[in-house]
């Protein structure tokens, strides 16, 4: 029966809109798909599962060549992996600050960096906070990781937590055709996981899996694995195995398949749940109307240690990589060991003539550690009757004792796991730059491993960066932000368009001492023209000191006394001279007055040459004050003389040497000039 895209859309759980049949048909096409993909990744999985006992260093019970003979696992593929993971989780997780944003294209106004600096705030308070489960679970998948060669994250948005949720996911139960090309085109994905009762009745309480008779488990996680099943088979609270694959179903029946998710119960063989990969928004029509394309929408992430020699999409670690040198190295151990305990232990033949207190019918013969056991016999005839198998067997091998050390030498080169990797000193009086030089040549092989793990964090980021543009709660964004003047922005801060989020893990950086070398080149640079707050803080996260930024935002230190002292000083000098310069200023409107009253008496009492006795007086007194006030100001004249002119005594024409009018413009240009006036 064909179904409306907006009504498969539109519903919880497709399979309530299927009859039983065509249920039942996905669901044994489905079972059938898992299958036969689990079986073309046989070889790899006996491999992985072989190395994963290795690095366990999981033993059994030997009897060959002898009687509990040695079984000792040296610990090669053990000591990479830890060796690994310990430089690797610290550099992919530096501290609180974990993603960054990145403005995408032109920014001229600043609005995206604002923007991206938003999401950078609140996708690190998610990483740390609210997903609660994403360091641990990145460290878990880091440990397996060297091992296995690849591992899975499932990044998605739990309607029940309401919040976002990244679990790391075993490749051992996670299911792919060994020769996809790529999780993004593979036709198929499907996932091992456990329900306990109580969880599959939640969810059929729920509405998300449709009622069914679960009846109590048979089948298990370990039992899938070909591994002895952990749980009793009257135990009730067995969790059941389901499916949750990935799949495409053309259940519109328009002849192109959409993306779907299945979850089967395992035991049943039955279809619960069918949920669509895609929106509405995900669906490209053509100009007839016809559905072109649908993009499907990722919920997985794949991180991978070494990329299988074969092209499969499954990986290598130091599982596959080791597994024969570790064999070898355990073989030649054990035999050195069983050598070793039969040349240890004295053991041989008596003969019958020889009775050393034996009963008749003979027995063992023990010898103390301290003492003698006294015999009838004389020397000569104990060494004629009895012979030891010692004479018939050889010591420990110095051969094989040689290809031990050859074999775990080339291990270690294998897994670049030598003595100065791990700390010791190999070689004594080593300058520090040779020791240095050669770990970062050491180190080689793992920087192109966190680039590619760096590579999967971005892309782990990128789905974490849409499932917050869809599902965002603005109330717990804003909180988070704790920035009232962002009410008005919500999950549209989320703009693939404008700005994205990357990894704060430098992968060329593996080792503290390369992040803290290049830290001290920089602080070199200080004061160099360059941008030394960055610098600055660039050096103290190299320094890993707990929360730099309580550093780097340090208050002012107070001023220092003495120069407050000459501040005030320099401030008491400029306000007694600005007294001094308005003092002066008073004084020169007050001469200038006191000139033009006198002149404009002069004027209107005399004439002739007193006159112009008096305006030379004058001009000489002005023209003193006027370079007394340059001097004190800085070279500058700024007195002002008043505009007003003063008029000539009365019956002298103006223009005329007896006392012209004197003009105000002609006046002002003298007073500019240093003269009050020029006859």
């Amino acid at each position: 029966m064909a179904q409306e895209l907006k009504d498969i859309l539109g519903v919880q759980n497709v399979a309530s809109l299927l009859d039983e049949k065509q249920v039942e048909k996905i669901g044994h096409e489905a079972i059938d798909g898992y299958k036969a993909d689990d079986t073309s990744r046989a070889e790899w999985k006996a491999r992985n599962e072989k190395g994963m006992e290795l690095a366990m260093q999981l033993t059994k019970p030997k009897n060959d060549p002898i009687e509990n003979a040695a079984n000792i696992a040296y610990p090669l593929i053990s000591i990479a992996s830890i060796q690994f993971s310990s430089r690797a989780y610290p550099n992919l997780i530096p501290g609180w600050d974990i993603v960054k944003g990145k403005v995408i294209g032109k920014d001229e106004s600043g609005e995206k960096a604002t923007k991206a600096d938003r999401i950078q705030t609140h996708m690190n308070y998610q990483l740390n906070e609210e997903m609660e489960e994403w360091q641990e679970e990145t460290d878990r998948l880091l440990t397996a990781l060297p091992i296995v060669g690849c591992c899975f994250k499932e990044t998605y948005f739990s309607p029940i937590l309401q919040r976002n949720v990244s679990r790391y996911i075993p490749a051992i139960d996670l299911v792919m055709h060994y020769n996809a090309q790529s999780m993004a085109t593979v036709p198929r994905i499907t996932k091992k996981y456990v329900l306990y009762p109580n969880e599959i009745v939640e969810r059929m309480r729920r509405g998300t899996f449709l009622d069914f008779d679960y009846g109590r488990a048979q089948k298990s996680i370990e039992g899938e694995n070909e591994k002895p099943d952990l749980y009793s088979t009257a135990d009730e609270t067995k969790p059941h195995v389901f499916l949750e694959q990935h799949c495409w179903l053309d259940l519109d029946e328009d002849g192109y398949a959409e993306p779907y998710i299945l979850n089967i119960h395992l035991d049943t063989q039955r279809v619960v749940r069918i949920k669509p990969r895609f929106d509405e928004g995900d669906i490209e029509f053509n100009q007839s109307r016809q559905v072109q394309r649908i993009e499907a929408r990722q919920h997985y992430t794949k991180f991978t240690f070494l990329h299988a020699p074969d092209g499969g999409i499954y990986d290598w670690g130091f599982g596959s990589l080791l597994q024969p040198i570790n064999e070898t190295v355990n073989s030649t151990i054990n035999e050195l060991l069983d050598s070793g305990t039969i040349n240890n232990n004295i053991s041989g033949f008596i003969s019958k003539n020889i009775a050393l207190g034996r009963s008749k019918t003979g027995g063992l013969v023990e010898i103390p550690l301290r003492g003698f056991l006294e015999v009838n016999y004389a020397g000569d005839d104990l060494r004629k009757n009895i012979v030891l198998t010692n004479e018939f067997t050889k010591e420990p091998s110095a051969v094989l004792f040689n290809l031990l050390g050859f074999m775990v030498n080339a291990g270690e080169k294998l897994s670049s796991v030598t003595e100065l990797m791990m700390g010791e000193q190999t070689i004594h009086n080593e300058p520090a730059t040779t020791s240095l030089a050669r770990i970062e040549q050491g180190q080689k092989v793992f920087s192109a491993i966190h680039k590619r793990l760096h590579r999967s964090l971005k892309e782990e980021f990128k789905l974490l960066f849409k499932l917050n543009a869809q599902y965002l709660n603005p109330q717990t964004y804003f909180t988070i932000l704790d920035d009232p003047a962002q009410k008005e922005v919500d999950s549209s801060d989320y703009d693939p368009k404008s700005c994205d989020i990357i990894p704060t893990a430098n992968p060329d950086d593996v080792s503290n001492t390369q992040q803290l070398m290049k830290a001290q080149i920089l602080y070199s640079l200080i004061g160099q023209g360059f941008n030394d707050t960055e610098i600055k803080r660039r050096f103290i996260e190299a320094l890993r000191v707990p929360d730099p930024e309580a550093i780097m935002n340090a208050p002012p230190p107070p001023p220092d006394p003495k120069l407050v002292l000459e501040s005030e000083k320099l401030d008491l000098e400029r306000s007694k001279l600005e007294f001094d310069m308005m003092k002066f200023g008073m004084e020169m409107a007050e001469a200038r007055s006191r000139i033009i009253l006198n002149l404009a008496k002069a004027e209107a009492a005399e004439a002739g040459p007193q006159l112009d006795q008096y305006i030379a007086e004058m001009n000489a007194l002005v023209s003193m004050i006027t370079k007394s006030q340059q001097m004190k100001g800085g070279g500058e004249a700024t007195s002002q003389m008043p505009t007003t002119g003063v008029a000539a005594p009365a019956g002298m024409p103006a223009g005329t040497n007896g006392g012209a009018m004197m003009e105000p413009q002609g006046m002002d240009a003298g007073i500019e000039q240093g003269e009050i006036y020029t006859r």
